[in-house]
Order: C-alpha cells, then structure tokens, then sequence
C-alpha cells in the first residue's frame, strides 16, 4: 500500500507541476486571443451539395437529413427530406447571409415535388419560400444565434416516385454561408473550451514524455490549433470534441506504456518511445473520432464480428472478383472487451488504433538487434509516421491492422528465439511460443498467412539446407524452427482453411483452363497501369518514396558492418518475398496479391532509419538531405492523414 500511495503522490506532483509551468497558460492564452480575432473577423464558407467526398467544399458534416448524394447534368446535388438540416458551428455569433441554390425538376416529377420550402433558424420561422420547376436562388438574412452556432432546418412536403423507396423534398446543389460584419462579439464558448482541454491534455502527455522538448510540441499544437481556426473555423469546431477525447483516452495510455517500457528496462529511450506511441494513436483514434470522416469498411468489420461472435468463422469474402477466406482471429481477440461496454465499431477502433501504435515499441526492439537506441527510435517513428499505417486506418482494414501487429510479434519471437536457441536456451519456451505466434498471424488474416508463410518457408528452407551441409547453428536451429513453425501452420489449417478446401480445388480448376484472370471474373489489368499503381500508389503514397531506397542502402549497411545475422537475414528475405509479389501483377495480370507492402514496412522503418543514422554523420550535406527527405516524407503522411478526415477523399487502397 506504501508503494501504491507514494506512486500517486509522485503522479500528482508530477502533474500539478506540468499544470504550473508558465509555457501552459502562454499557449491558453493564444488560444483564447486567436479564437477572438477570429470571431472578428469576415468569413465565408461553400457548401457543395452532393460533393460527399474529394477535396473542395465537400457537404459532410456539415448536412444531416438529406438524401444520398446525386450526379446529374448541373453538377451534384442531394435531394432534401422532409425536415433537412444545415450546421455550421461557430457561424451564427453574427447574422449571416445564406444562397440556396435549387436544381431545374424533370417534367416527370415537378408535378409531384413540392412548391416552397420554409427556412427555420433554431425554433424562429425565417421565411417561407417559393421553388421553381425551372431551378432558382434565394437569399436570405439570418439573425445571430444565441449559442452561436448556425442551425438552420429547410422544412417541405416530400413525394416518393415510383419504384423508389425514398422520401425527396428538393434537389438542393449549393449553399453559400457569408457572416455579416460588424460590431464586437465573443467567441463562441464550447468548441474553445473543448479545444482548451485538448492542449491540457496535450502538455500533461508532452510534459511526461518529451520533458524538455515539451514546450516545442506545445508551440506546434498551438500554431497547429491556431491556423486551422483561422483558415476553417467551422470544421476547427466539429473536430475540438474529438481531439479532446481522443487526447482523454491516450494520456491513461502513455501513463500505462511508460509503466511497461520500465519494466522492460528499456531506459531513457523509453520517454521517446512513448511519445512516438502518444502520437501515433492519438493522430489515428482522433481522426476517426472526427464527425463523417472517411468510414472506410467498418460497417463490414462490425458486421463481421457479429457473425464470428455468432458462430459463423467460416467467411468467405470477395477482393477484386476472387473469393478467399476470412479469418475470425482479430475479432475473438477482441471479443473479451466487449464486456467494457464499447459499442462494436468504436471497439473495433481502439483497438486497431492501439495495435498500430503499439506496434512502434515492436519496432524498436526488433531495430535494437542492429541498431544503436537513437536510430531504433527513428526506426519506431518511421514506422508509425510513414503515410502506410495511415492508410490501413482510413480503411478501416482492422483485422489487417491488428494482425501486422501480431506478424511483428512474431518477427521480434523469431529473432530471439534464434538468439536463444543458438546459446542453447529456452527450447521448449520458445517453440511453444513461436507456434502459438505464427498460428495467430495464419488465423488473423489471409494475405499475411501468404506473405509470412512465403517468408518463413524461405528461412525454413535455408535453415534446412544449412543443416544439410552440417552447419553447427544450423543444426541447433532446424528442429524447434520447424516444430514451431510448422505446428502453427497444422494448427491453422485444420481449425480453419480445411474448410475451404472445395473452394480452392475449385479456383484451382478454373486457374487451370482459364487462368488467374478467370478466377478473378475480370479482364486482364494492362501492365502499364499496374506500373502506374506501384509507384504512385505504393512507391510514393506509402511511403513517400525516399524510405523505400534508404532502406535498401541502409540493408547494405548493415550487411558490411554485422553480416549475415537474423535480424538482417529476415531484412534480405523480406525484399525477396516482397520482390516476387510485386513482379506477380505484371505475369498474372490481375491486381490481387497479398498486402507486401505493408508486411515490408518494419523492414524500410529499420533499414532506412540506418542508413539516415550513416548520412547524418556524413557532416551538413548528409544532414540536409535527411531533412529533406524526411520533410517530403512528412508532407506526404500529413496529406494522407488530413484529406480522408476533413473531406472524406480516399486515399490508395494499401497493398
């Protein structure tokens, strides 16, 4: 009890000293005094109606109640229901000066659509208004809201056309939102206060993990808070509710990872690496808190895990015309959380969002096998700030992102397995654990039960080779390897791809007389897009492409300095496996293959944190080019980041 009272003692002064520091109360200060410019000053915000994702005016979040979007020969539109609603927060503080642009009725549906429209701001009637067949404009004065927010509700008859199950008012194209200047006004109170909470969460996590470079991350947050009230005041407000929570839930989460990395004796490198973990899961679990941003496929997922949960684990899904297995094993890995309450789609999300960003610490153990603690660190930061992870969020691909944290698992148990094993150690520990790792990653999702398999096969094959030639390790390695791996691999398939073997007989027939384009239903892909796909698509949007090349210099790197060891063999082999299912598309001519890139990325976060770690010490020419490689690379993962949360746009579908 002594030791618990003095830890929450120690906890407490920590914190009421990172409260106390003056850095803290200058940013609060900024805050409140931009937030109060801002309410100064004139803004205009377009609302592209139908535009529902891609960069531009883009309609989400800020139209509730309206239909899905449409296309037509006047652009995009939505059709309005019977009670639609407009919001913009932080808008109505001023009046405000709002166009609605109709679209032009077909002939067939005028006589049915209604004639007007009324205009409600909050629970006062603003006008009433006629709509043409041929399509109009209005214009309309809006007086200020007294919790400054514009809420405005276009209130009409709907109709429903025939064979048509919905209900449609009138086919609404644009909204100009213009605030009328004039006279002083304050700032409106909620959102800055949701956001004043966030930067005092921000600085107790900075304050706890980046010590005395906290104040530079608290000017960052601050600037970064700033700019964008500025530039999007309405979209700066949907997004002060996330950030808060998201940032509520991460400071219990770097409290737990610093208790951990102690007890891994990982040292002064530990501070780092939880804040690399802070970062990575706070950017990941608040962009998805972030109203109508990119959903990505966990509709699929939480139907999925219903279905699992139910009983039913043999899924057959579908990707790009072929149809291959689902496995469950993310989703009963999950399971047990249920019982915290979490709905399934916001549990899904954390815990794709921990995965990921726990993943950093999988990193640096993995790196610290070649590397020294600083580029293992970079290495970690590589890892989770490359624009790939990014990518598997936006998407939602859960069970992906859940089981490349298990395929790390199982690459850090190889190495030290090895390690072990080649002393004479832990031969039991170390099988049975491997076994249990590589049947995790085999039941976790189809595309790594190839990559990896690939992988290990290759290592079991020269393990075995070696044997053969009577190498001394090898001869220590080939027995529990084997054992290991080969009892997850049983295990796997005869709990689970057993039952798919008449589907694969069957793909297998149909590859035989019609070939990998037949199975796929699909006409073949020419070779020139696919070379399109894989350097913009994987190449540059992955990774920003500088990673990709450093990481092959800093692989020969580590050759010329350590040799062959696991650690750089499993490097080797990965550029192999890689190699072989990027060259595939380009012989089959169909798109599919098991997502490489993305089972690559703990090898280029290793080998290009080398190879930065080499040319820094190469003097300021060396140092520049590590700054401008890694400043594109940033750019890259900010935009990959920003665009799927603010305005929907989808980013390339990892592979």
């Amino acid at each position: 009890m002594k030791a618990l009272r003095d830890t929450i003692q120690q906890w407490l002064a920590q914190e009421w000293q990172a409260l106390r520091a003056p850095i803290l109360w200058m940013g609060i200060g900024v805050i409140i005094i931009v937030a109060t410019i801002s309410a100064q000053l004139p803004h205009q915000h377009v609302i592209d109606v139908g535009l529902e994702e891609g960069i531009g005016n883009a309609d989400l979040p800020f139209l509730r109640d309206f239909n899905t979007a449409e296309e037509s020969a006047f652009g995009n539109f939505r059709w309005s229901g019977g009670e639609s609603k407009v919001i913009l927060p932080t808008f109505g503080n001023r009046p405000t000066l709002i166009e609605l642009r109709w679209l032009p009725l077909s002939e067939s549906i005028s006589a049915q659509a209604p004639t007007g429209v009324e205009v409600w701001s909050n629970q006062q009637l603003i006008a009433e208004l006629p709509v043409s067949a041929v399509g109009s404009r209005q214009w309309l004065y809006i007086p200020a809201a007294g919790d400054g927010h514009l809420y405005l509700r276009l209130v009409s008859d709907v109709f429903q056309p025939a064979q048509d199950p919905r209900q449609l008012g009138l086919p609404l194209e644009r909204i100009v939102i213009v605030i009328v200047p004039g006279g002083w006004v304050w700032p409106v109170l909620p959102p800055l206060l949701w956001w004043l909470g966030a930067i005092v969460l921000g600085w107790l996590i900075l304050h706890r993990t980046l010590l005395r470079w906290a104040g530079y991350g608290l000017a960052i947050g601050v600037g970064v808070v700033s700019l964008a009230l500025i530039l999007d005041p309405a979209r700066w407000a949907f997004g002060a509710e996330a950030a808060s929570i998201a940032l509520a839930l991460t400071y219990p989460l770097t409290l737990a990872v610093q208790a951990g990395l102690r007890a891994l004796a990982i040292g002064e490198a530990g501070l780092s690496l939880s804040a690399i973990v802070a970062i990575a899961f706070a950017t990941r679990i608040g962009g998805r808190f972030y109203p109508a941003s990119m959903p990505g496929d966990i509709g699929f997922h939480t139907n999925r895990f219903h279905e699992a949960l139910g009983g039913f684990i043999t899924i057959i899904s579908k990707n790009r015309g072929i149809d291959f297995p689902y496995p469950p094993g993310p989703y009963l890995l999950l399971a047990p959380a249920r019982v915290l309450g979490f709905e399934t789609p916001l549990l899904l999300q954390i815990g794709a969002a921990l995965a990921d960003s726990l993943s950093a610490i999988l990193i640096y153990l993995i790196a610290r096998r070649v590397l020294p603690s600083r580029p293992a660190l970079l290495a970690a930061a590589i890892y989770v700030f490359t624009a790939a992870t990014y990518l598997t969020t936006w998407w939602s691909f859960d069970t992906h992102i859940i089981t490349q944290s298990l395929y790390l698992l199982l690459i850090w148990g190889v190495i030290r397995a090895w390690e072990e094993w080649q002393a004479g150690q832990c031969y039991r520990e170390w099988t049975l654990g491997l076994a249990a790792l590589s049947a995790m990653v085999f039941l976790g999702h189809f595309g790594f039960l190839i990559s990896s398999g690939a992988l290990l096969g290759m290592l079991l094959s020269i393990v075995w080779s070696a044997g053969w030639l009577g190498t001394p390790w090898a001869r220590r390695i080939c027995r529990p390897l084997t054992i290991a791996i080969a009892g997850g691999a049983i295990f796997a398939i005869v709990f689970f791809y057993s039952a798919y073997l008449p589907m694969f007989l069957a793909q297998l027939d149909t590859a035989r007389s019609g070939g990998l384009t037949a199975v796929a239903g699909r006409p073949p892909i020419s070779r020139a897009a696919l070379w399109n796909t894989l350097w913009q698509a994987g190449l540059v949007a992955h990774y920003g492409f500088f990673p990709i090349p450093f990481a092959i210099g800093g692989l020969w790197l580590l050759y010329r300095r350590q040799g062959w060891q696991i650690t750089t063999g499993l490097m080797g082999l990965s550029f192999v496996v890689a190699l072989i299912f990027a060259t595939l598309p380009f012989i089959t001519q169909i798109s599919n293959s098991p997502r490489y890139l993305m089972a690559l990325g703990w090898v280029v976060a290793t080998g290009c944190a080398a190879a930065c770690d080499a040319l820094w010490r190469r003097g300021w020419a060396g140092r520049l080019g590590v700054l401008g490689a890694g400043l594109l690379v940033m750019l890259n993962t900010l935009w990959y980041w920003l665009t799927p949360m603010l305005w929907r746009a989808r980013p390339p579908e990892p592979f």
